[in-house]
């Protein structure tokens, strides 16, 4: 009876998806400083190239590459622009990057059933972690929103509350002197004074008859 192989630790994947005519594989690589390993699965069986530290650095050396970062950046850019190319035959895998004129190609090395069973196990619980940190990050973002728009809200109304007070005291019938009602007699250049009558003269007329009277 085989041991059971234990879940290797994975910090972060970046995963990509190959279809091919009959079937879907996923492409992962597992970004490091000082290491990097690419594997691609069916959900069923599993090849990896499995790179030592030595094995790393011949085959960088072998196709030009400086460091673990150009490897996941050349790979990122392959499969994003389609450039890429997957062969399976049974125990090895052949995966080709041809972005450019110095196209990557790395055999890959089928793993036994167990340690298949363990990385599989091991990349769907970290897939599981991540999308619960996803859910947690869109759920802080929306409560965020929530909480600003009903600060929004409360100081809108508070601005709509003011202006509508200060225009129903603004058009008060004691502010507008308009609206009060002007006397008889009042002036309308001076409110508040009365018109001053025209002088009517001296009637010479009246004062010749009273003399002829006497």
């Amino acid at each position: 009876m085989e041991a059971e192989q234990q879940p290797p630790s994975i910090g972060s994947l970046l995963i990509h998806t190959l279809p091919q005519s009959r079937q879907k594989y996923l492409c992962y690589t597992r970004p490091g400083h000082e290491k990097f390993n690419l594997c691609v699965t069916n959900v069923v069986d599993v090849w990896t190239t499995g790179f030592s530290p030595q094995k790393l650095e011949e085959h960088k050396s072998t196709h030009g590459v400086k460091s673990c970062e150009e490897y996941n950046s050349r790979t990122r850019d392959a499969f994003e622009k389609g450039a890429i190319s997957l062969t399976v035959l049974d125990n090895i895998a052949i995966l080709k990057l041809s972005q450019d004129d110095q196209g990557l190609t790395f055999d890959l090395y089928k793993l036994s059933l167990s340690e298949a069973k363990a990385e599989i196990q091991s990349v769907m619980f970290h897939l599981v972690d991540q999308v619960h940190h996803l859910q947690d990050q869109l759920k802080a973002s929306e409560e965020s929103n929530i909480l600003k728009l009903e600060k929004t809200m409360e100081r809108t109304q508070r601005m709509f509350l003011a202006e509508y007070d200060s225009k129903r005291k603004g058009n008060g019938p004691e502010s507008s002197p308009v609206s009060k009602k002007r006397l008889a007699g009042e002036s309308l250049i001076n409110p508040g004074s009365k018109r001053t009558k025209a002088p009517t003269g001296v009637s010479f007329e009246d004062n010749s008859l009273n003399d002829s009277n006497e």
